[in-house]
């Protein structure tokens, strides 16, 4: 499948820059030739079909997918093919941050030791810095009066918050998402999509992989899409949404804009 040129971001203050990425689970080929720059304060929304490359794409950029081919830079990181060791991914992991679908929160741990637990044991910050920092990132996503609860007592949109909030106690300097909402009942869907909206507000660097077209519309700077691991389209969002330039793109438009 060709991909239709795209536009580079600005490279000058280029926070990730993939080169050239290529991955392979045995013999399936899971992203291809993936070159992607993403600026210092900007949110890249990434979509596409199911099987497309896009949740792939976002877990190779802090290293929880290794791959075979290419060059990944990271905030400063520079880490090809063949240079993924133990120590690169804890040096990206300490610069990166990560929400998943699933909000893999500790079951046995409060709110807010769900929030201290990475700055102490991954940053080595002092207790009373992490607490302090946790109650933070829990008011910014309006939790701070159900610090002390277990994830078990808390929603699903209120336990991804609290997992936004722990993503954000490392102070990382870009913020992955891997489909925030997919896991959530559609009421709660609202809530979770504000809290992100508030941060992209505030200029923070986030990749997000995502099937809610409204919000990528209404926060991206670039919508890329995605289709047998290859970045076919990339655009800002009027030209995303209303002059998508490959057929394959009108297509998928097509199909999640009536639903």
């Amino acid at each position: 499948m060709n991909a239709v040129p795209s536009a580079p971001a600005p490279a000058a203050d280029a926070v990730v820059r993939m080169s050239g990425i290529n991955k392979w689970y045995g013999a399936y080929h899971a992203l291809r030739d993936i070159d992607l720059q993403v600026a210092a304060g900007e949110r890249i929304v990434i979509c596409g079909p199911s099987g497309s490359g896009k949740s792939t794409l976002v877990r190779t950029v802090n290293l929880l997918e290794p791959f075979q081919q290419g060059r990944l830079d990271v905030c400063g990181i520079a880490i090809g093919a063949d240079a993924i060791t133990r120590a690169a991914r804890l040096a990206v992991n300490r610069r990166v941050g990560m929400v998943f679908q699933q909000f893999n929160l500790f079951p046995h741990m409060t709110a807010l030791q769900n929030c201290t637990v990475g700055p102490i044991w991954g940053a080595r910050v002092g207790r009373r810095e992490a607490h302090e920092r946790a109650m933070h990132y829990l008011q910014r996503v309006g939790l701070e009066h159900l610090a002390q609860r277990y994830p078990a007592q808390l929603s699903g949109g209120q336990q991804q918050r609290v997992a936004i909030a722990r993503a954000l106690c490392t102070r990382p300097q870009v913020v992955l998402f891997d489909e925030p909402t997919a896991s959530l009942d559609p009421e709660m869907v609202n809530e979770v999509l504000q809290t992100m909206e508030s941060l992209a507000g505030e200029g923070m660097t986030m990749m997000i992989v995502t099937h809610e077209m409204g919000f990528a519309r209404r926060v991206a700077d670039r919508v890329v899409f995605m289709d047998e691991g290859q970045v076919i389209e990339m655009a800002g969002p009027a030209d995303f949404f209303e002059r998508p330039r490959s057929a394959r793109l009108r297509t998928f438009l097509g199909q999640v804009l009536t639903h």
